[in-house]
């Protein structure tokens, strides 16, 4: 952990000590990842003290989940309060000072220490030194096989091709009434749920984080139908981080689904109230993902 002591504002007790420090476990992350922010205060058993209360939200940070801790031994205790943050934006960040009040058992008037502001940096998941990262060598080729396992892979391939010809054969004996009509295309499913969104008036309403948790899931469903990509089961990262290998996208489709799932995620996940503008840009940027991808046979298509 990044331990940073703290600096104390005002005239110190000399009979109520008090030592209070504030840390990260890590001052670099990838966008979506969790920090741990941590306050210790170190004081005597009769000195009563109250740490801040932040809320949902820390200086842009999402407060996911918090706690504390007490130990201590000999007339002195160590009290820790701790934070797991994340961010769903890029760049210099800074955790500010966290403002501590203590006082000793007379209850006399409260005095007050400050820590020290905390930068973090957050960073893009699609990075090069990522990209690097990901480079591992090359495993040898196996020396020695096991003959148990050739035969199971021999017997799993047996019994896959005997049911390809099963399959095949039924397939040879179905009636015309039997021959199932092909799925709609992805885009037409997509067009529809568009169109749906809109009629539900989910903007006029006010209720802006379940208009873009449902835009999102229409784009996700889409590239899942399209080409088979298991989207709405991933977090963004994980999706964004498959995508990044697949050719299904051009280099600048990739973009824009980086540029729209991040933005929908910081309305949803870290109450970011987008103006009208953007409500229209957002679903603009739907519209073009599905139209710059959709298949190409199908001619004529429009969606209103």
């Amino acid at each position: 952990m990044v331990s940073i002591s703290a600096v104390t504002a005002g005239e110190t007790d000399r009979n109520l000590p008090v030592t209070v420090t504030a840390g990260i476990d890590k001052q670099a992350v990838h966008i979506g990842d969790k920090i741990t922010y941590t306050i210790e205060v170190k004081a005597k058993d009769d000195i009563e003290v109250r740490f801040p209360d932040f809320g949902e939200n820390l200086a842009g940070f999402v407060i996911r989940d918090y706690g504390s801790s007490k130990g201590g031994f000999f007339g002195s205790r160590t009290q820790t309060q701790w934070y797991v943050l994340d961010i769903y934006e890029t760049g210099k960040f800074t955790i500010p000072a966290a403002l501590i009040k203590y006082r000793g058992s007379d209850k006399e008037q409260w005095k007050e220490a400050l820590t020290v502001p905390i930068a973090v940096e957050v960073r893009s998941v699609l990075d090069g030194d990522i990209e690097k990262a990901d480079i591992r060598d090359i495993r040898g080729p196996e020396s020695v096989y096991n003959l148990i396992y050739i035969y199971i892979v021999l017997a799993v391939i047996g019994i896959v091709l005997i049911i390809l010809l099963v399959v095949r054969l039924l397939k040879k004996r179905r009636t015309p009434q039997d021959i199932i009509p092909p799925p709609r295309p992805a885009h037409e499913i997509a067009y529809e749920a568009l169109r749906e969104l809109m009629g539900r008036d989910y903007l006029k309403a006010g209720k802006v984080r379940e208009y873009y948790f449902e835009l999102s899931d229409i784009v996700r469903h889409y590239i899942e139908h399209r080409f088979q990509l298991k989207a709405p089961e991933m977090t963004t990262e994980e999706f964004l981080a498959t995508l990044k290998y697949s050719g299904v996208l051009t280099r600048e489709q990739k973009g824009d689904m980086k540029d729209f799932l991040s933005h929908c995620d910081m309305v949803k996940f870290a109450k970011y109230l987008p103006d009208h503008t953007e409500t229209e840009l957002s679903y603009d940027s739907a519209r073009r993902l599905i139209d710059s991808t959709k298949e190409t046979t199908v001619q004529g298509e429009t969606a209103k």
